[in-house]
């Protein structure tokens, strides 16, 4: 089912209108421009400017994408079912032979390409300026990272669907789309710190990874730490020593179901609400 000829068509009509749109020239403009400038100046805080370590540069880009993608992600796909409605096209597609897995599984894979080749070719770009100036031995390290970005965009383009075949009106979806931003940006890592203060750092690493898995950005941090050689992970100004089973692999693991489960919730939602 996963890549019928539905699938194929709804999918490519959804890369075809991003494209037309240049919705990914900019965005991967956007993206070029901020990395390279953060990669540059990454360091005038501490009264340095230029390209520093690959280490150091990626640690500042993590920053950079915990904020930008996921809220480009859940805003790209947040829409989906309202944007149809709007254009009276919903009706066509329930309508049609086509299934709803076909539907879902189209819009998501044609999105998911759009976002993917954004993000590429705007770390991509930054990414050769900086290998030019470090050495071409950071390429396994920031290709790496790269691929964590892709990840981490189609987790919060998984959720987006959910969240728009969960709020009928675009006015809800938005809201509801910035609140899962600063939740799984901000808020949750500020639990989690405030959890260490309250427990007084009590609280076994074995239970402080579980809770780390279960926020998309926190697993995609960890990510990049790891590629990079540091077995720490930072939430704010608290620092935590990573078990020894939180591998890369587990990891990828996790990044996966994050991707495939809101789906699965949104196939069935929309199912049990529009062939009810």
């Amino acid at each position: 089912m996963v890549f019928t000829n539905a699938v194929r068509a709804i999918a490519h009509k959804e890369l075809s209108d991003k494209l037309k749109s240049k919705w990914v020239l900019v965005i991967a403009a956007g993206f070029a421009a901020l990395t390279i400038v953060i990669s540059y100046f990454g360091g005038a805080t501490a009264g340095v400017a230029g390209f520093r370590s690959i280490d150091a540069t990626i640690a500042s880009l993590t920053s950079l994408v915990t904020y930008f993608i996921p809220i480009l992600a859940l805003t790209l796909g947040g829409g989906i079912i309202a944007d149809e409605r709007d254009k009276g096209t919903l009706e066509i597609y329930l309508s049609s032979p086509i299934s709803i897995g076909e539907f879902i599984m189209g819009k998501f894979f044609g999105l998911a390409i759009a976002l993917a080749i954004s993000t590429l070719v705007g770390l991509g770009i930054s990414g050769a300026i900086l290998l030019i100036n470090l050495g071409f031995g950071a390429i396994g390290s920031y290709s790496i990272f790269m691929l964590n970005s892709v990840v981490l965009g189609l987790i919060f383009l998984s959720v987006s669907f959910l969240v728009s075949i969960l709020f009928n009106e675009r006015a809800r979806v938005i809201a509801f789309t910035v609140f899962l931003w600063l939740f799984f940006a901000v808020l949750y890592d500020l639990g989690l710190v405030g959890l260490l203060i309250i427990t007084k750092g009590t609280v076994g690493n074995e239970i402080f990874s579980t809770l780390l898995t279960l926020n998309p950005v926190d697993v995609y941090r960890i990510l990049n730490f790891l590629s990079i050689g540091e077995l720490k992970v930072f939430l704010g100004l608290a620092s935590v020593e990573l078990p020894s089973y939180m591998k890369t692999p587990v990891l990828w693991a996790v990044s996966l179901l994050w991707v495939v489960l809101p789906l699965i919730a949104s196939y069935r939602l929309f199912k049990r609400r529009y062939l009810a």
